[in-house]
Order: C-alpha cells, then sequence, then structure tokens
C-alpha cells in the first residue's frame, strides 16, 4: 500500500544523510527507453495504484521562502509490463500533498524493483536537471531507497556535492 509520506519537523526526524555503503548503478537493459510527459500519461494507470512502493522523499530548500519537497513511489503499468515513477510535491500553501503524477515510464526488461527505481528515478532527475533544477539539498524520508542510494543516484546525475562551485552547494555547471 502506498503510505503518505511524512515530513521531518526536527533534524532528528531526518534519516542519516552520510557513511552509506555504495552499491553502484544497474546496467541499463538493451531495449531501455523511457517515456515522459503525454506518453507516460497514455501507459500509465489513471491513478497511482494502493500497490505502488514509496521509494522516498527529498527536499530542495533556496531560502525561507522558496522550497520544494517531492516524494516518489513505483508501480507498475496495470498490464505489467512497464514500471512507473510516480512523484508528488507537497504544497506549502495549502500544507497538503498533491496528487501523485506519472513522471516516467520504461519497460519491464526484466529489472527487479529495486533496479527499475533507480533507473527511473535516476532518469528523471537528469531531466530536471536539462530544466536547470539542482541538486537536492537533503534526504527528508527513506524508502524502499535508502539516503545512500538516493544520495548515489542524485551524484551520477548532478556529480558529488560540491564538485565544480565554489560555494559547495552541488550545482554542478557543464557536465
Amino acid at each position: 500500500m502506498a503510505r503518505k509520506p511524512r515530513i521531518p519537523m526536527q533534524p532528528a526526524d531526518l534519516p542519516q544523510q552520510r557513511l552509506y555503503l555504495v552499491q553502484g548503478m544497474p546496467e541499463l537493459p538493451a531495449g531501455w527507453s523511457v517515456k515522459t510527459d503525454t506518453q507516460a500519461l497514455d501507459l500509465a494507470p489513471a491513478a497511482m495504484p494502493r500497490s505502488a512502493r514509496y521509494l522516498g522523499q527529498v527536499e530542495w530548500s533556496w531560502s525561507p521562502m522558496h522550497m520544494r519537497i517531492d516524494a516518489y513511489y513505483l508501480s507498475m503499468c496495470s498490464h505489467h509490463r512497464h514500471w512507473v515513477l510516480w512523484g508528488k510535491g507537497y504544497d506549502d500553501n495549502w500544507s497538503r500533498w498533491m496528487a501523485p503524477e506519472a513522471s516516467m515510464v520504461a519497460p519491464r526488461c526484466g529489472l527487479t524493483p529495486d533496479a527499475a527505481a533507480r533507473l527511473l528515478l535516476m532518469a528523471y532527475w537528469a531531466e530536471q536537471r536539462q530544466q536547470e533544477v539542482d541538486r537536492f539539498h537533503w534526504v527528508n524520508e527513506d524508502g524502499e531507497l535508502d539516503a545512500g542510494e538516493l544520495t548515489e543516484i542524485a551524484k551520477a546525475v548532478w556529480g558529488a556535492k560540491g564538485e565544480g562551485d565554489e560555494d559547495g552547494e552541488g550545482d554542478v555547471e557543464g557536465q
């Protein structure tokens, strides 16, 4: 059952952000192609299924009045032929989670749920990076992917935190 993410209100509520065993990224299987936007909506179910796996939650905090919180889920399409990455954001103006949206869809290709989650999230964040979104600032909550795995995916997309910039904020240009 897809669970509702919990936003940490104190630093002690955050998962450990450092010192994780690095697993490395899974290899891209033959025939792997990611669909986004209307193509993803055509293949994904109309609504996120209750059986979706909660992957985790990350936060960007640019200033006290400018932030973004995203929670991610993984499910399969209704015919079990494709993996679907769902994302939902937190609306701090109304203090509620927005409806989940299918962000990415890719063929099953014999991938395990863990490998599919990591590859889809990496593809989604790579697309976000092309839209000039910088690396998230911290992991708010673990799910199927722990803070170390989420950080490793971010490292594959944006590079090591502090690499290539002087202020150490992790926004890497030209990679």
